[in-house]
C-alpha cells in the first residue's frame, strides 16, 4: 500500500534543495533514500555505545587522561589592558 506525504519548501531558503531535487530522475526514491540515510545515521545502538566505551578504555590504558584540569595562568595586566583597548 502506498502512502502519500506532502511537505513545503521555501523558494529562497531551500533553493539549493529545490535545484537538487529538480535534477533527480526519480524524486520519490531520492527522498526515500535521503530520509533513510538520515534516520539510520541518527540511530545509536548499544553496539555503538559499547564501541565508544571500548575506545575510551583503550585511551585510558594508553595513559591518556580525560578531563584533566588545566592550570590557571596568571593574567598579565598589561596584556589584558591592551586587549581591552582593541575595541572588539
Amino acid at each position: 500500500m502506498l502512502v502519500r506525504r506532502t511537505f513545503s519548501l521555501d523558494t529562497q531558503r531551500d533553493a539549493a534543495l529545490l535545484a537538487w531535487l529538480d535534477a533527480q530522475d526519480n524524486l520519490s526514491e531520492t527522498v526515500r533514500v535521503a530520509l533513510r540515510n538520515h534516520y539510520d545515521a541518527s540511530q545509536v545502538t548499544l553496539a555503538d555505545v559499547y564501541r565508544a566505551v571500548q575506545a575510551v578504555e583503550q585511551r585510558l590504558a594508553a595513559g591518556v587522561v580525560l578531563g584533566a584540569p588545566q592550570p590557571q595562568l596568571a593574567e598579565d595586566p598589561d596584556l589584558a589592558d591592551a586587549l581591552d583597548n582593541l575595541g572588539l
